[in-house]
């Protein structure tokens, strides 16, 4: 764990974090997007005000960037439900998918995902997972334990 004593300017920040923040983002919204994320995260978050006064910068980026994705899925679910409003009934043809494991994780929540990438990619004690996402220990198994249960439905 890099802990920074001295202050930093932004630049600095994001060079320190941006390819462990990237790697996390990639776990959340797949490779191709992964740096755009980083990238709003981080714009975002040297805007706010009590930037300077953050005393834990690398867990608040983490934070920043579980947001970004967040929204940028719910973007994206806005976005699909409206073309499929639009293309009408008729022109969707839902077809059933074969569920694979890559399939099944994009379908759990963030917060469900970033936990199982963390705990099961990164190979992180739930302490530290729960520290990048900002959240209790608690929340972390909690929200392992419910991708546990939703993986298991969709891949049986």
């Amino acid at each position: 764990m890099i802990t920074v004593t001295r202050v930093m300017d932004n630049e600095q920040v994001y060079r320190l974090y941006s390819q462990e923040l990237t790697h996390y983002a990639t776990g959340l919204v797949g490779p191709f997007v992964a740096s755009d994320v980083v990238t709003d995260a981080c714009l975002k978050v040297f805007e706010t005000r009590d930037w300077a006064q953050v005393a834990n910068q690398r867990a608040y980026l983490y934070r920043a960037v579980l947001n970004v994705a967040r929204d940028l899925h719910r973007q994206t679910l806005s976005r699909r439900l409206r073309e499929m409003k639009a293309a009408g009934r008729d022109t969707t043809d839902p077809t059933e998918v074969d569920v694979d494991v890559l399939i099944a994780v994009e379908r759990l929540s963030v917060r469900q995902r970033a936990a199982v990438f963390l705990t099961y990619w990164e190979d992180l004690p739930a302490e530290v997972v729960a520290e990048r996402m900002g959240v209790s220990v608690g929340s972390v198994k909690r929200h392992l334990a419910r991708a546990r249960k939703r993986l298991a439905e969709l891949l049986s």
